[in-house]
């Protein structure tokens, strides 16, 4: 709940980030952990039911652990 027991109100933003692959290579791998941490950064003082972060599209994990060095 909100201020004065209202419902919250949400407002959504869609995101493209884009990672040059060194970044990757080097252990990158942005999942819904790392993206609440990172806006959470940005609102330091939000409680952590204030915001969402989600990622709802990435690269093949496959793809991420062939960059990383994995065979597999």
């Amino acid at each position: 709940m909100g201020k004065k027991g209202r419902p919250r109100k949400w407002f959504k933003w869609t995101v493209e980030v884009k990672v040059h692959r060194s970044w990757v290579e080097d252990g990158f791998d942005l999942d819904n952990e790392r993206a609440h941490h990172m806006l959470g950064g940005e609102l330091p003082h939000a409680y952590g039911d204030e915001f969402k972060a989600k990622v709802t599209s990435r690269p093949p994990r496959t793809e991420i652990r062939k960059a990383q060095g994995y065979r597999r």
